[in-house]
């Protein structure tokens, strides 16, 4: 086992979901923090998963289902410095009109991969 295993711990995927991205991720939890940890993005949902620090201080696994997205997109900068506002995070809208969003590197390509992700699936 590699230290990103060990450092990440898997969560099991349902019988025949395939894995199309993972990617180191902060995910903003409230004003005054953001979770590390890894999201990855398969063909039926997205997830995150806390690392192993963030976890034993009450981070959470984070799931929802890719037809529960009603938008992705960017979020603008918010120079505060806790909760990943430094950066343009990803912004994930879910169906109950929820916001989640997540620091993420290469963040053109993570937008534009859920968005062909969920294709298809109606708004």
């Amino acid at each position: 086992m590699g230290f990103d295993a060990w450092w990440v711990p898997d969560v099991p995927l349902d019988d025949g979901e395939q894995v199309a991205l993972e990617i180191l991720a902060n995910h903003t939890v409230s004003r005054w923090r953001a979770v590390g940890g890894k999201l990855a993005l398969t063909d039926r949902r997205l997830r995150f998963r806390p690392n192993r620090v963030d976890r034993s201080l009450g981070g959470e696994v984070w799931s929802v289902p890719l037809d529960q997205i009603a938008d992705v997109g960017r979020q603008p900068r918010t120079w505060n410095l806790f909760d990943g506002g430094l950066r343009t995070r990803l912004r994930v809208t879910t169906r109950d009109g929820a916001a989640h969003l997540f620091v993420v590197n290469r963040l053109g390509r993570v937008v534009d991969a859920i968005a062909a992700a969920r294709g298809g699936l109606p708004v």
